[in-house]
């Protein structure tokens, strides 16, 4: 073979080499056999409803959520509830994480897998662990970024690393892992829809205003503005609807946090009788509020509604009785707003 061939051959044939990496290092689809692969956790795949304990770990902190009597608890929130649908979420994510490859055990790369240490700076790493009501680990790993990878076309995998060792791993299976608490926390306060209220107080004593209509379709009235001063029913609106929704920032217990005797008040009616009566305070630039329900229609009232109202009252009572809530500032505002930012503009006296 003449030196020439030779070269044009070569030549070739590196091009070919690299055209073949540069294709497989770009493809982000992987023919893995998943059915085949092990468990990651598997005293956690075989027992997913044996989980009693969460502890997540992360640079923000750390908090643990713990499976009570009548569902999932914050023992850092005096047990206060948690969603069970985000603790499930988590559990089946790392139920179902299977093996996939090994990946750098140099500790210099973890960062860009997100599986560094938490305590490192700026670490983008979640610890978890989770355990059964005997204190069994079940699963313990740090979660780092999920993968770009797809595997059999529709199953997206994630970095981890088991704790205090250099393995790292890329597996089946999106585990993201909220590393604040409050997230975790049942948000939901109370719900009281702008077409249910009838009457609004807002105050008492000077300067307090009553809101008031007829009926669902009807403008609202005002009793205690200034006199010859007229509702603006578009500044209205906002109050009207300051109970619809109401979800917390974070939550304390009463008995530890009592809201000052000089507490703002405000209480929203409804057409059927239910009364949610708020009290709010700003303590330490937070705006916080207890919630009491009522109902006050006609105690002689059997009808469907005046039973669900009296349901709905007892219902908002288990949830809020033991708590203090810091608020959003939608509602604190609307709740505590000054007669003057509810009526027109004042006109000057003509001259």
């Amino acid at each position: 073979m003449s030196p020439r061939i030779f070269l044009t051959w070569f030549v070739v044939t590196v091009v070919t080499v690299v055209l073949a990496v540069v294709v497989g290092l770009g493809r982000e689809t992987a023919t893995f056999d998943l059915v085949k692969r092990e468990p990651v956790f598997e005293d956690l795949r075989a027992n997913p409803d044996s989980p009693a304990k969460v502890e997540v770990k992360s640079r923000f902190g750390e908090f643990t959520l713990e499976r009570g009597a009548t569902g999932w608890v914050s023992p850092d929130r005096a047990g206060y509830p948690v969603e069970e649908s985000d603790v499930r979420r988590l559990i089946v994510g790392l139920a179902d994480m299977r093996f996939v490859e090994r990946k750098t055990s140099n500790p210099q790369r973890f960062k860009r897998l997100e599986v560094q240490e938490i305590t490192d700076e700026l670490s983008d790493s979640a610890y978890v662990k989770v355990s059964d009501a005997s204190g069994k680990p079940l699963a313990e790993v740090i979660i780092g970024r999920p993968s770009a990878r797809f595997f059999g076309g529709n199953s997206s995998g994630t970095y981890i690393r088991f704790p205090e060792t250099t393995e790292t791993w890329l597996v089946t299976s999106v585990t993201n892992v909220q590393t604040r608490l409050v997230p975790w926390l049942d948000r939901d306060i109370v719900s009281v829809t702008a077409n249910q209220v009838e009457r609004i107080t807002i105050g008492d004593g000077e300067g307090a205003y009553v809101l008031a209509r007829a009926n669902a379709e009807s403008e609202f009235t005002i009793d205690g503005a200034p006199e010859g001063r007229v509702l603006d029913q578009e500044k209205v609106r906002p109050v009207n609807r300051a109970l619809a929704d109401v979800e917390l920032e974070d939550v304390k217990q009463r008995s530890e946090f009592p809201l000052p005797d000089d507490a703002k008040v405000a209480e929203v009616l409804t057409f059927d009788g239910l009364s949610v009566r708020v009290r709010l305070a700003n303590i330490d630039k937070k705006n916080w509020a207890t919630f009491e329900a009522s109902y006050v229609g006609d105690t002689a009232d059997t009808s469907d509604a005046a039973k669900a109202a009296r349901e709905v009252a007892e219902t908002i009572n288990a949830r809020v009785g033991n708590w203090v809530y810091w608020l959003p500032s939608n509602p604190f505002l609307n709740l505590t707003r000054p007669v003057e930012e509810v009526l027109t503009p004042e006109t000057p006296d003509a001259s």
